[in-house]
């Protein structure tokens, strides 16, 4: 059994690191010029950027190295075009490339550009503005102004990739690098490390979602203990109407609800039942002292959660017990002088536990993500809002500090839930 749990163990690193280089990959994607979120948080306008400015942030960040240990291209591109620190020369350096232009060096191709630009705006007729602002009008004649050779088999033909391989000296690794030893780098919006922003936001993540879990799992296995006990009665038909009324409901809709009827005076004395939305902030307090100076302000997120989740849990406990009364051994039970409830605590709980561990760790993991749109409407300084604060400005090193975390929290939940199977049920052996 150790061996086993060790190897899962290990097996966190691998997933972790692939994570990562998906979101990495991902983040190479957006639109959003981080340098310029950079240099906006240095106190520079972003109409007041120089050329010079954006080039030097940009050598900083080391966006100027490759973006991976090795690289697959066509081969007779160069070994990175990201030498090239403004984003529409560089997209103009492999359009050159591809129109058949081959072995550019990076290092000189600004000058060559501004020195081809220079002629072709000193010119200022028809057809230089046409080739200046289109390389694919006439791509030879480009290349014969900056001094380059044109090869018209490269245009149309089939390029063979090659591997270029570039070592430690790449960005993903610089990437790694600052995750051990800087916190996953500073946020853009004020400088902070991203790790010391998503450890305050989990607090307050946690303090209302571990509670959820806790009502949603003691009462729904209370639920659905009684409703396999007793399947049948006018009670037992309007609980479960009424449960599954709220499993309808979208956890938005809910919430919207609740806080427009139940936070205000609006519509009577009698419908301000909860405090209004949003956090208090006390100055020199701590995270803690401020969740627990805001407590009441979320009860209303914690019963929008436990009334969307009660009904399912209920519904999974109820139908694994149904399903464990209709096996042998229970009417063998029965034989022996058993009574329905002295069956159901000894033997058929334990029993449909099992299929209900998988329910009960996927929930767990999922809370964390599931909480965005209840911090959202609450306004609540959470995890989940954080993430959607970040992504919105492309804050990359807060998200992939939460998106690290929460796929570590989601391996461990896993893990941890194959210990429970064996808890539960002994005969359950893990070997290696």
């Amino acid at each position: 059994m150790f061996s086993y749990f060790t190897k899962r163990l290990l097996l966190i690193i691998p997933t972790l690191i692939l994570i990562s280089i998906i979101a990495f990959a991902l983040s190479k994607m957006t639109p959003q010029d981080t340098v310029i979120s950079v240099l906006q948080l240095r106190g520079i306008d972003q109409e007041n950027i120089t050329a010079r400015q954006y080039a030097e942030c940009y050598r900083d960040l080391g966006y100027d190295k490759a973006l991976f240990y090795f690289s697959i291209v066509p081969d007779h591109y160069p070994k990175t075009s990201n030498k090239i620190p403004d984003p529409d020369s560089r997209k103009l350096y492999k359009a050159l490339l591809k129109k058949g232009v081959p072995h550019m060096n990076a290092e000189n191709y600004l000058d060559q550009l501004q020195a081809v630009e220079n002629r072709l705006k000193a010119k200022a007729d028809s057809d230089s503005l046409i080739l200046l602002n289109n390389i694919g009008a006439d791509a030879e004649r480009f290349a014969a102004y900056m001094g380059e050779k044109y090869d018209s088999k490269l245009e149309n033909s089939m390029f063979y990739p090659t591997i270029r391989w570039h070592g430690l000296n790449n960005q993903y690794h610089d990437w790694l690098k600052q995750i051990f030893y800087e916190g996953f780098g500073p946020s853009i919006t004020d400088g902070k490390r991203a790790v010391e922003k998503v450890g305050k936001s989990i607090q307050w993540t946690l303090s209302f979602t571990l509670v959820d879990l806790f009502l949603s799992i003691l009462l729904g296995i209370s639920t659905g203990v009684y409703l396999a006990y007793k399947p049948q009665g006018r009670i037992q038909t309007v609980l479960r109407q009424v449960l599954y009324f709220f499993y309808a409901l979208p956890v938005f809709w809910l919430a919207t609800i609740l806080v427009v009827y139940c936070t205000t005076d609006d519509y009577g004395s009698w419908s301000n039942i909860f405090p209004s939305i949003g956090m208090d902030i006390y100055p020199g307090k701590s995270t803690l002292e401020h969740i627990a100076l805001n407590a009441s302000k979320l009860i209303l997120p914690i019963i929008c959660l436990t009334l969307h989740s009660l009904a399912y849990v209920s519904r999974i406990v109820e139908n694994s017990l149904n399903e464990e009364f209709r096996k042998d051994y229970v009417l063998q039970a029965y034989s022996m002088g058993l009574e329905k409830w002295e069956i159901l605590t000894r033997k058929v709980l334990r029993n449909a536990m099992i299929p209900s561990i998988t329910l009960f760790v996927a929930a767990f993991a999922a809370a964390f993500s599931g909480s965005l749109v209840i911090e959202v409407i609450f306004n609540i300084p959470g995890m989940g809002r954080l993430l959607y604060n970040a992504l919105q400005i492309a804050d990359w090193n807060v998200v992939f500090c939460i998106l690290i975390l929460l796929s570590f929290i989601t391996i461990v939940a896993y893990l941890a839930g194959d210990l429970l199977y064996a808890f539960f049920n002994p005969k359950i052996k893990y070997r290696a």
